[in-house]
């Protein structure tokens, strides 16, 4: 059969034509398998991603009490809401730990080595734009919260650097006469950098980037659950309050120690923290929230006995002979918390904790 084309020389086999056809369909299904299987594989692949990264919550706890303590190792007080911030718990316009005390080398000063600290009461004034300190046989002491970022007093909180306002020599005279002493009042306001977290040595690398907090000795929240602290008293003479802890937020309706497990929590509506650290309690669990005294090593000495963080990896207590009570939080989605707010968490688990 001649297969050439009408007008042509080209001699082109009919077995040629249909092979070429079908080769041609072949590749096209090849092809088309190939792209479905590969929009079909990363489908998949973003499905698990993204059932990976949404977190599951699951209720686990009420908000009892929030607490905003202005003033490093003065005394707080407790609120009926606030707010979640990337710099730490605000409430009424104040930020918790944004004012500290320091001596006359610009060291910061707590109640663990001058524990009548604890005696001077902070609160709001009524307009809301000062900080006002109280102590029994004192005038109070107003602080304005808005002030010039200038006479800058360089300090630093446990090897972390910090820079806070001088609040003047009216208010340093105040404190010093109160506590014996040569003291001053720095503020870190809005208008200066806060902390960087990540620069501390033992919890840095547990922070997400550039994250920042004030004054606090470590993050930008605590959270306790009263289960806890009565666990705690069930194992002491003397009992201890919650204000031996000090921490922001205060929760209810869950087990001793279930916090340990807290990976993601949501507070309300919005609000959410991600889990940095536990806490590791020291000196100033000691100080005597009522007279500003320390009588005993209590409720150290019994912590120590069985909330040590044990690290099985390394064969150490990973937080040296600190006991852990409580557990440290960073803003991952700012929002507002009040009291009686359900809390919610993403669980983890936690095996090197004793109880």
């Amino acid at each position: 059969m001649d297969n050439r084309h009408p007008g042509s020389s080209y001699h082109f086999p009919m077995y040629s034509y249909f092979a070429v056809v079908m080769n041609s369909n072949l590749d096209q299904r090849v092809v088309t398998a190939g792209v479905v299987g590969a929009v079909g594989f990363f489908g998949l692949f973003f499905y698990l991603m993204s059932r990976r990264q949404r977190k599951e919550y699951q209720h686990v706890a009420t908000v009892s009490k929030l607490f905003l303590h202005p003033v490093k190792s003065l005394a707080g007080f407790e609120v009926q809401e606030g707010h979640v911030t990337k710099r730490g718990f605000m409430s009424n316009g104040m930020y918790d730990r944004s004012f500290m005390v320091v001596d006359e080398d610009h060291r910061f000063v707590t109640a663990r080595t001058v524990p009548k600290m604890i005696l001077i009461w902070t609160g709001f004034s009524k307009d809301g734009k000062h900080l006002v300190l109280t102590a029994n046989g004192q005038p109070d002491m107003d602080v304005s919260l808005d002030q010039e970022a200038k006479d800058l007093i360089h300090s630093k909180v446990h090897g972390v650097s910090v820079t806070g306002i001088d609040c003047g020599d009216e208010v340093a005279k105040w404190l010093s006469g109160i506590l014996e002493g040569s003291y001053r009042l720095i503020y870190c306001s809005e208008k200066l950098p806060g902390k960087i977290m990540r620069d501390k040595k033992n919890y840095g690398h547990f922070v997400k980037g550039k994250e920042t907090s004030l004054f606090t000795d470590h993050v930008q929240f605590n959270l306790l659950s009263e289960a806890s602290v009565a666990d705690l008293n069930t194992r002491l003479e003397e009992q201890v309050t919650v204000k031996n802890f000090r921490p922001n937020i205060y929760v209810k309706d869950c087990s001793a120690f279930a916090e340990d497990f807290w990976k993601y929590i949501k507070i309300g509506n919005d609000a959410e923290l991600h889990f940095v650290y536990f806490c590791p309690r020291c000196k100033m669990t000691t100080v005597n929230p009522e007279t500003g005294t320390i009588t005993s090593e209590e409720p150290l000495k019994t912590m120590k006995e069985y909330r040590q963080c044990y690290d099985f990896a390394e064969g150490r207590s990973r937080y040296s002979i600190a006991p852990i009570l409580a557990v440290m939080l960073n803003a991952e989605t700012v929002g507002v918390i009040r009291v009686g707010d359900p809390v919610n968490a993403v669980l983890q688990f936690q095996e090197h904790i004793q109880k």
